[in-house]
C-alpha cells in the first residue's frame, strides 16, 4: 500500500463537500498543500476552518497545481467543470485523482477525461462510496445468505433528491450489490422543475427510473418532486425484505421462519421473524477515507472507467428513455449522444 503520509494533497472546490474531502485527506495523513476555489474567500475560510495557513488558498486550479504539483488531487466541484479540471491533474503529473460525481456533464467529456489520465498513468477514482458505507456493506453481506437467499430487486424511496446528484450513486450501489451491470434503464420524468439548490443555472430531473440487469434482478427509484422527507432502501431478496432507513440509521429484516422458508413465493403471507439493528446515520467523511485506502492499496475501488462510467451513461440513458415516453434504453445503444451536455450540478 502506498503510504497516504507520503502524498501531498490538492482540493478543488471548497464548498460542504470540498471541506469533507480536505477532512478525509488530513485524518488519512495527507499533506494537504492546496485548497482552491473560484470564490477567493472560500478558499480562504476552508483553510483557516482546517488550520492550513492562508498562503495554501488558491483561486485558480491552475496556478495551484503548477505551484504544489500535488501527488494528489480531489475535484469536489460541480459537473461542468470536472473535465477539465481533471485532465488538468492528469497533464500536471498527479498519480492519484478523485472526482466527485457525476463524472461529467456528456459520454464524451467522460471518454476524455479517461484517455488523459490512462496516458498520463493517474489513477481515476469517482466518489460512488457507497460500498464502504455500513449500511450497504452490512446488507451485501447478508444478501444471498441461507436465511435471506438471492436479490430480487431493489426499491429506493428517495424523496426529490435529483437523478444526478444522488440517484447516480443508486446505479453504482445496484451494480455494487449484484455484481453486474445495469444493462437498461426506463424513465418517466415529472413536468414539475423546482431550482436546483446548488444554483439556478442546474438542472436535475425528479420522477421514477427502472433500471434491470441483463438477467432480470431490477432497481426502481422514486425521487418524485412532491416528495420531501426520507430515504429508504428496501432490498427484496428470495426469503426476506431488508429495508435501510438512510437517514435514521437502522436495518430492518424481515425473514421468512425456518420451518417455512421452502415454501413457494405465493405463500408471501407466512410468519417471520423480524430484526431491527441500529446502524450509523450516513456520513461521507469515513467512507471516502475507505475509498482512498482501497485505491492506494491496490484494492476494488469505484474506479472512472468502470463506477464512474457506467453511472453516467445510466443517467444519460434515463434522459433517452424519458424523451421515447419511458422505453427500455440499453446502456450499449449506439443512440445515446455521446456530445449531448446536461446542466447537473
Amino acid at each position: 500500500m502506498i503510504d497516504p503520509k507520503q502524498l501531498t494533497c490538492a482540493v478543488i472546490g471548497a464548498g460542504r463537500m470540498g471541506v469533507r474531502h480536505v477532512q478525509a485527506a488530513k485524518q488519512l495523513g495527507m499533506q494537504v498543500v492546496g485548497i482552491m476555489d473560484v470564490v477567493a474567500e472560500t478558499a480562504k475560510a476552508a483553510c483557516k476552518s482546517e488550520g492550513l495557513p492562508e498562503s495554501a488558498a488558491f483561486n485558480d486550479a491552475r496556478e495551484m497545481l503548477a505551484r504544489t504539483r500535488p501527488q494528489a488531487v480531489v475535484v469536489a466541484t460541480t459537473a461542468p467543470s470536472h473535465c477539465d479540471l481533471v485532465i488538468a491533474a492528469a497533464d500536471a503529473g498527479t498519480r492519484y485523482i478523485l472526482c466527485e460525481k457525476p463524472l461529467a456533464s456528456s459520454l464524451e467529456e467522460a471518454d476524455r477525461m479517461l484517455a488523459a489520465c490512462e496516458r498520463a498513468g493517474a489513477q481515476l477514482a469517482v466518489n460512488h462510496q457507497m460500498r464502504f458505507m455500513p449500511n450497504y456493506f452490512r446488507v451485501k453481506a447478508l444478501i444471498g445468505t441461507e436465511r435471506i437467499g438471492p436479490l430480487v430487486a431493489v426499491q429506493v424511496a428517495g424523496s426529490n433528491f435529483g437523478l444526478a446528484m444522488n440517484g447516480s450513486h443508486y446505479f453504482e450501489m445496484f451494480r455494487y450489490m449484484t455484481g453486474r451491470d445495469i444493462h437498461a434503464v426506463q424513465a418517466w420524468f415529472d413536468d414539475v422543475r423546482l431550482t436546483n439548490p446548488r444554483g439556478p443555472q442546474f438542472d436535475d430531473r425528479a420522477g421514477q427510473v427502472r433500471a434491470t440487469t441483463a438477467d432480470g434482478s431490477s432497481l426502481f427509484m422514486d425521487f418524485s418532486a412532491g416528495a420531501g422527507h426520507g430515504l429508504q432502501c428496501t432490498y427484496i431478496c428470495r426469503y426476506a425484505q431488508i429495508t435501510v432507513d438512510e437517514l435514521a440509521g437502522e436495518i430492518r429484516i424481515t425473514a421468512r421462519k425456518d420451518e417455512y422458508r421452502e415454501l413457494p413465493t405465493t405463500r408471501y403471507g407466512m410468519p417471520a421473524d423480524i430484526e431491527r439493528i441500529a446502524i450509523e446515520p450516513v456520513e461521507v467523511v469515513a467512507p471516502t477515507i475507505s475509498l482512498w485506502k482501497a485505491m492506494l492499496s491496490g484494492e476494488t475501488f469505484p474506479q472512472g472507467r468502470d463506477a464512474g462510467l457506467h453511472a453516467l451513461r445510466c443517467l444519460v440513458a434515463a434522459h433517452a428513455s424519458h424523451a421515447r415516453q419511458g422505453s427500455a434504453v440499453a446502456l450499449a445503444d449506439t443512440a445515446l449522444s455521446p456530445s449531448q451536455h446536461f446542466d447537473w450540478a
